[in-house]
């Protein structure tokens, strides 16, 4: 009897399976893009100019771009940021990291619909500065802030 019901429950599972992948309710489009080319840069500046077409120092600095965090952290693994765009049309915002192996940390895509702040934690290989780059219609601006880590998160 046990042997039966094991047949049957394997035939429906092999049922649900073609059901599912075969009628498409799962797809490979449904996953978000990676930009697999800028996440893979070993510095700062091949990431900002891999991203932006331009040099670090040719990007503005704007006070309308804030990051909020603290200046000293005990532990590198988890750094609670905060960033907030106050300028119109943002696009996408981007954090990096210079102490990090890969110094682009994240990239969020914005709508018009939502306000343009981010709440995360990131993990940070040493004391290091800490860069939000925000895209808006064909321009680019940044901010940064210095942050002391007494224990490191990356290896």
């Amino acid at each position: 009897m046990k042997r039966r019901e094991l047949l049957k429950s394997g035939a429906m599972l092999s049922v649900n399976a073609l059901i599912v992948y075969g009628f498409g309710f799962y797809s490979i489009k449904t996953y978000a893009a990676w930009p697999k080319h800028i996440f893979h840069k070993n510095n700062i500046q091949s990431a900002i100019s891999e991203i932006t077409g331009q040099s670090n120092t040719e990007i503005q600095t704007s006070d309308r771009v804030r990051i909020k965090v603290d200046k000293i952290v005990e532990d590198g693994s988890t750094v609670p940021v905060t960033i907030i765009s106050e300028l119109e049309s943002t696009k996408y915002i981007y954090i990096l990291s210079d102490k990090n192996p890969n110094p682009v940390i994240a990239r969020y895509q914005m709508t018009p619909d939502i306000s343009p702040v981010i709440s995360t934690r990131i993990k940070m290989g040493g004391s290091g500065n800490i860069v939000a780059l925000v895209e808006t219609d064909n321009t680019y601006y940044r901010a940064s802030k210095r942050i002391k880590v007494t224990a490191g998160g990356c290896a």
